[in-house]
């Protein structure tokens, strides 16, 4: 009877941990979602410091992405998941910059041109790591 009861608060254990998990990638994805967000408001009302505020964010959750990739996993075709999204993760970060940068000297077009380069950077990780 105790081992069974035992068996069970591991089980549920493991369970409650796997949900805490997703819903910690679900936050951090929401999270990059809302700084993306806050980067084309800051176009769009022509703010820098609404910018800056979205570049600070998405390089800050950007950083935890990583964390939810097991390591040692890869897709199909070989790819290493942890290294790929650590390369497009250091990527972002490098192109939010270049963003707050374009956008501060007032070149619109660039800043814009390299938001865009984020969202593929975005969707090209979803499509390798996620298989999307």
């Amino acid at each position: 009877m105790k081992k069974a009861l035992l068996m069970m608060a591991i089980a549920g254990t493991m369970v409650f941990a796997q949900e805490v998990r997703n819903l910690d990638k679900m936050k951090n994805m929401q999270e990059m979602e809302q700084a993306m967000a806050t980067i084309q408001k800051g176009f769009l009302f022509n703010n820098l410091s609404v910018v800056k505020n979205g570049v600070k964010a998405l390089k800050r959750t950007a950083g935890f992405t990583e964390s939810f990739i097991k390591k040692g996993a890869t897709t199909k075709s070989g790819v290493n998941t942890l290294l790929y999204a650590k390369n497009q993760t250091d990527s972002i970060k490098m192109m939010a910059d270049e963003i707050e940068s374009a956008f501060e000297k007032g070149d619109k077009y660039a800043a814009a041109n390299g938001y865009l380069l984020v969202l593929s950077k975005c969707l090209s990780c979803h499509q390798t790591v996620r298989s999307w």
